[in-house]
């Protein structure tokens, strides 16, 4: 075809350069003469279409294949033709190799929503609750969609302005010798857009803080320090954006009776010497109420008796954990002389010997009133 220079001389490549070469030489051409280079220099507009049309045929083989053998007249060969210079087509070529290398503020970006952020409570629960599960009612400040702009930030719900200083791209270009990049507008902080006549009631955030209430279903067996994730009832999203979630984490209160380990829960009883001694049937609370216990002969200070299915649900799977109820022997610190009579009789018939002591002043002074 008559006018059209041959791709490899464009290019200032030999007929045998590899891919390498090919794309190394379209860089450093194209870096020469794109527009956004050369902004006053309508040449260059068509010298940057010359060598992007040829870099175009050169690094598809199929289409070198063709030109090699029929030159421009090859069928099917693409190119971006003649006629107007189609800049944007060039430009999103280039680009879509090397990135954006002259900052990308060229064309206008759309405005997009920003999506809600994540909110975060504290639950605190007793034991109970977490046994049994629950079905529990918290309020919360909660950034919503403002009613009076529609979430806009206008007053009336008036559509924002497109920012002067960027044009709407919401980048600004710095030059810096024959390089430039981008950086995010000062004037509207990258959003593109200018709100005029900020909405009273939001002061032009798009969102008021609101006390709403949620129910949370707290499942059996829940863990402390779990977090339930509730999706949609965080933050409202603008423009379209979804709305973040609310986090709520769990924190268990301290119980009085028992401590929990994983599933098991712990709790500890008193007996008497004698009961330990004898065995007996005492009340052993749970979570659930009182049982009976059976505490075996010679039970000693220490020893832990299990209550199978007495503890926390499993949160994951059916069933339930333990109740270990360590048992505490209570010896009694003060005496009658009746019992520590009989006790040392019982030392005596167990061959203990017991040391006897010497009755103290008070002692004596009460035996001669009795």
């Amino acid at each position: 075809m008559p006018g059209k220079r041959d791709c490899y001389e464009v290019l200032e490549v030999s007929r045998d350069a590899g891919a390498a070469e090919l794309k190394k030489a379209y860089r450093r051409l194209a870096m020469k003469f794109h527009p956004d280079q050369n902004p006053d220099d309508a040449s260059a507009a068509e010298k940057f279409r010359e060598i992007t049309e040829a870099y175009q045929i050169l690094s598809d083989p199929q289409k070198r294949a063709a030109y090699d053998r029929y030159g421009h007249a090859a069928p099917d060969i693409g190119g971006f033709g003649g006629g107007a210079v189609d800049l944007g087509n060039m430009t999103d070529f280039f680009e879509s190799i090397f990135g954006s290398v002259f900052g990308g503020a060229r064309r206008p970006r759309r405005t997009r929503g920003r999506p809600g952020r994540n909110l975060q409570y504290d639950l605190t629960l007793s034991l109970e609750q977490v046994v049994a599960g629950a079905d529990v009612k918290i309020t919360i400040p909660r950034p919503v969609r403002c009613d009076a702009c529609g979430g806009v930030g206008s007053a009336g719900g008036k559509p924002p302005q497109a920012c002067r200083q960027c044009g709407g791209h919401g980048q600004i270009r710095l030059q810096q010798g024959i390089f430039a990049m981008a950086a995010t507008c000062p004037a509207c902080g990258g959003a593109g857009e200018i709100i005029v006549d900020r909405c009273a009631a939001c002061g032009g955030a798009g969102l008021v803080v609101r006390e709403e209430e949620f129910e949370v279903r707290i499942p059996p067996g829940v863990d402390d320090g779990s977090i339930k994730i509730m999706e949609g009832d965080g933050e409202h999203g603008r423009g379209g954006a979804p709305n973040g979630n609310l986090h709520v984490m769990i924190r268990l209160s301290p119980h009085d009776v028992f401590t929990r380990k994983g599933n098991d829960l712990h709790s500890a009883i008193q007996v008497s010497y004698p009961q330990a001694t004898l065995g007996a049937e005492v009340d052993a609370p749970t979570i659930d109420g009182p049982v009976k216990l059976r505490i075996k002969p010679g039970t000693e200070a220490g020893q832990v008796y299990r209550l199978r299915g007495k503890g926390v649900p499993h949160l994951r799977g059916s069933g339930r954990g333990d109740q270990h109820v360590h048992v505490d022997v209570c010896v009694p610190r003060k005496l009658t002389p009746k019992q520590r009579e009989l006790i040392e009789a019982l030392g005596r018939e167990l061959g203990t010997e017991i040391q006897s002591r010497p009755p103290s002043f008070f002692e004596k002074m009460r035996s001669l009133f009795e």
